[in-house]
C-alpha cells in the first residue's frame, strides 16, 4: 500500500527474477532466455534493493548479515575476491522479516552423482541443459557406433511431477521439430530416434493434479513416444547410464547421458539453520497466517515454509501458485501488524484451477472441478502464465516468442564455450559454514 510509513528491503544474490514455469521453453528454444528474466530495480517501486548474500540470521536480535563483494571480481573458495579483496560486512535490523529463499534439489542421502544430472531450477540451468542436448544432437549426428550413439538419444528424466512432465513434453516436441536438420539422425529415425523417458517413483504421474487427468497424460505421452516408467527410483547415475530399481526390487540399467533431476526439494542450508520450529527436513514450520512457530515477526513463503492445508491436513505442495497466493497473505498481514489491526487473513488455496502442458498445443486442466484437455487448455495455460508474468514487454516479448515459433523453427546454435561455473557455490558453502 502507498500508505503505509514502512521501509522496504530486498535481498537477493541476483539482480533478477526468473519465471520459472517458462523454463522448459527456454530449454527448447521456444523463448529467448532474457525474456522470462524480470530486473528488480525496474519494477520494485519504493523498494530499497540490496544484491548480496544472506550470511546469517539472528531472529532474537532481529539482524541479518550480509556479505557484499567489493568488486566485480569472482568468489574464491576462501570467501575473498579473484585478487584477494575481501567481501564487505553488511547488517540489516528488522521490524519484519520474510523468509523466501527458495529450495536445493534434494538428491538421496546415499548418492553422490549429484555432479552426473541436470536440474532445472534456474535460468543457467536451462541454459546448461540446453547447450548439452544440441551437444548431443550434434556428436549422435557423426557417431557410427548404435551403442554410443543411443546414449546420446537417450533423455531421461527424473520426476513424473509438474516440472518433470512438462520438461518432458517439451524436449519431445524440440526433438521432432529438429531432426530433419540432422541427416544420419533423420535417415534412422524410425530405428534410433531421440528418446525421452520419465521415471517416477510413485504408481502415477502428475500427484499435484486428479488422477483421471494423470491417466489422460499418461496416454497422450505414450501416443507421443514418450516412454513413463512408474513404481521405479533411481539408484545410481554414471557416465553414460542411469540404473534404477523397482519396489519389487528389480534392477534395471538404461543407457543415456543425459539425466534431468525434478523430483524432490530440500531446503536452503540458511533457513534451516534459523532459530525457530522445523520439521525434519528443515523446512520452517508456519502457522495459517503464515507466521514462523517460534520466531516473533517472522514470516515465511514459497520454498522456504511448511504450510499445513486445514482441510486435508497434508502439507501444500511447493509449487509456484502457491507461493504467488502465500505472498499476497504474507503482505497482507504484515500491513495489518504495522497498523496494529488484529484481522490477520489465513492462508487457503482454492483448487478451482490447474493446469499443466503435455504436449505440443496440447494441455490438461481442472477448472471449478472440471476435468479438461485439448487445444483449447493449451491457450488458456498461455494466457493465464503470460498476464502472471511481471513487465509488459516482458509479456509482449513472450508472446512475440510463441509467434515466430509457430512459423519457424527452433534455434540450433551451440555456444561450445558454456560451462559452469562452481566458483559462486563454493563461496555460498563458505559463508554458510561461518
Amino acid at each position: 500500500r502507498k500508505n503505509i510509513d514502512a521501509e522496504i528491503i530486498l535481498v537477493s544474490r541476483q539482480n533478477f527474477f526468473v519465471f520459472t514455469p517458462m523454463l522448459p521453453q527456454v530449454v527448447s528454444g521456444m523463448i529467448e532466455s532474457n525474456h522470462v528474466v524480470v530486473p528488480l530495480r525496474q519494477v520494485l517501486k519504493n523498494t530499497k534493493f540490496y544484491e548480496a548474500e544472506v550470511a546469517s540470521i539472528d531472529v532474537k536480535k532481529r539482524r541479518v548479515h550480509l556479505w557484499v563483494e567489493n568488486n566485480n571480481n569472482n568468489y574464491n573458495d576462501d570467501g575473498h575476491g579473484e585478487n584477494g579483496s575481501p567481501l564487505s560486512d553488511l547488517t540489516l535490523d528488522y521490524d519484519h522479516l520474510v523468509i523466501s529463499l527458495g529450495s536445493d534439489t534434494n538428491f538421496p542421502k546415499s548418492s553422490d552423482f549429484a555432479h552426473m544430472v541436470f536440474t532445472l531450477k534456474n535460468l543457467k540451468d536451462a541454459l546448461l541443459l540446453r547447450n548439452h542436448i544440441i551437444d548431443m544432437l550434434e556428436r549422435a549426428d557423426i557417431e557410427s557406433d548404435l551403442d554410443k550413439r543411443r546414449q546420446m538419444l537417450n533423455f531421461v528424466i527424473v520426476g513424473g511431477g509438474l516440472s518433470g512432465v512438462e520438461t518432458a513434453a517439451e524436449l519431445n516436441a524440440f526433438f521432432h521439430k529438429v531432426v530433419k536438420y540432422y541427416p544420419n539422425l533423420k535417415a534412422k529415425f524410425s530405428e534410433l530416434p531421440p528418446h525421452v523417458t520419465v521415471i517416477q517413483s510413485r504408481d502415477r504421474i502428475l500427484p499435484e493434479l486428479n488422477s483421471k487427468l494423470a491417466t489422460d497424460t499418461l496416454q497422450k505421452m505414450n501416443q507421443d513416444g514418450i516412454s513413463i516408467i512408474l513404481n521405479t527410483k533411481v539408484m545410481d547415475v554414471g557416465k553414460g547410464f542411469v540404473r534404477t530399481v523397482t519396489k519389487e526390487g528389480e534392477q534395471s540399467t538404461i543407457p543415456a547421458n543425459t539425466v534431468i533431476w525434478t523430483v524432490g526439494i530440500s531446503p536452503n542450508p540458511l533457513t534451516a539453520s534459523i532459530a525457530c520450529e522445523k520439521m525434519t527436513s528443515g523446512r520452517p514450520v508456519v502457522d495459517s497466517f503464515l507466521h514462523v512457530k517460534g520466531c516473533e515477526n517472522v514470516w515465511a513463503v514459497g520454498d522456504s515454509a511448511y504450510i499445513i492445508d486445514e482441510i486435508s491436513g497434508e502439507p501444500f505442495p511447493a509449487t509456484a501458485q502457491h507461493a504467488l497466493r502465500e505472498a499476497e497473505v504474507a503482505a497482507e498481514n504484515i500491513v495489518n501488524s504495522l497498523e496494529k489491526n488484529n484481522g490477520l487473513r489465513k492462508f487457503k488455496y482454492g483448487r478451482d484451477a490447474q493446469m499443466a502442458l503435455i504436449g505440443s498445443k496440447s494441455a490438461i486442466a481442472n477448472i471449478a472441478g472440471i476435468n479438461l484437455s485439448g487445444f483449447l487448455i493449451w491457450c488458456i495455460w498461455r494466457a493465464v502464465y503470460l498476464k502472471k508474468l511481471p513487465m509488459f514487454k516482458k509479456r509482449l516479448r513472450v508472446a512475440l516468442d510463441w509467434i515466430i515459433d509457430i512459423f519457424f523453427d527452433p534455434d540450433l546454435t551451440h555456444l561450445r564455450g558454456l560451462k559452469e561455473d562452481r566458483k559462486f557455490e563454493n563461496h555460498t558453502k563458505h559463508i554458510e559454514s561461518r
